[in-house]
């Protein structure tokens, strides 16, 4: 409670902000890409409090990390381009061939 904010570890500011947006009790928690920036513990670790903390409410994400997707998703939209090409799912989505191909394509971009 003494420490400032800006003292607090990356992930610990994270988990801050998103203490403070749900203290209000919204229905609908929106969060952008929650897990960049974080190792794969501190990632583990925050995508157990996003899913502790959302426990009743609709939780939006954008997220890159599949592992935080599937996570916390009961339904994932994929987009390609702007496009929505898969809306289903974590299950289905990780089994759509068009998504696996957008997958790979990407993957041999980088």
């Amino acid at each position: 409670a003494n420490t400032p904010a800006r003292a607090l570890s990356y992930a610990d500011q994270r988990a801050l902000e998103l203490g403070m947006a749900v203290v209000g009790d919204a229905p609908v928690v929106l969060l952008d890409e929650p897990t960049a920036g974080m190792g794969a513990d501190d990632t583990q670790r925050f995508t157990e409090l996003i899913r502790e903390l959302t426990e009743g409410k609709t939780l939006v994400t954008v997220e890159h990390d599949m592992g935080v997707v599937m996570a916390l998703a009961d339904r994932v939209a994929v987009l390609v381009r702007g496009q929505v090409v898969a809306l289903d799912s974590p299950q289905a989505v990780r089994a759509d061939p068009v998504v696996q191909a957008a997958y790979w394509q990407a993957e041999a971009r980088t």
